[in-house]
């Protein structure tokens, strides 16, 4: 029988403490990412944000065992007020694995809502430009409508790394569409 322990305390301990890529190992081994999930879920934004940054490293661990939350996890992000962390390791979790075809839409509005919004966190606008891409793949019109929306940021945009990204994905978007 696996040895339950208590993710919470862990997940609050002092953050000099707190080793997410060690924390997912043992709640991977103990089975207990439900109960991880429903911390992610939860309404401390503190708490909150670290289960869902060791639940991006339980994914990066082993992927089939988080996509049956995945669900759940793209439901949250309906909620206002959550913690950007949240958010980005949300869209981190679909920069490397594909968004599930029901919420293809809910998933790229939402991207472009972070994208268009210059005060959400870098990380956040970056990671949804990444997923909005890889939505938008399959849709040459969605292409077309990713590049004229990262075409207006350029001008108006001011942080090296959102410049970077848009220019990286203007130029994959141009190859895929030279591919085709």
């Amino acid at each position: 029988m696996k040895q339950k322990f208590d993710i919470k305390e862990k997940l609050i301990d002092d953050i000099r403490d707190f080793k997410a890529p060690v924390l997912a190992e043992y709640i991977l081994k103990n089975e207990q990412e439900a109960e991880l999930v429903g911390l992610a879920l939860d309404k401390d934004l503190l708490l909150s944000s670290r289960a869902m940054w060791v639940l991006g490293h339980c994914s990066n661990i082993d992927y089939k065992r988080i996509k049956p939350f995945h669900s759940k996890l793209i439901d949250n992000l309906k909620n206002k007020g959550l913690h950007n962390g949240v958010i980005r390791n949300t869209l981190g979790l679909f920069q490397k694995h594909s968004v599930p075809e029901k919420y293809e839409a809910f998933v790229l509005d939402m991207c472009y809502k972070y994208i268009k919004n210059p005060s959400e966190a870098i990380a956040v606008r970056a990671f949804a430009i990444t997923v909005a891409y890889n939505i938008s793949k399959a849709y040459p019109e969605l292409l077309e409508e990713l590049s004229m929306i990262l075409h207006h940021l350029i001008p108006t945009e001011n942080t090296p790394a959102i410049k970077a990204r848009i220019k990286n994905t203007l130029k994959m978007i141009v190859k895929l569409e030279k591919n085709r």
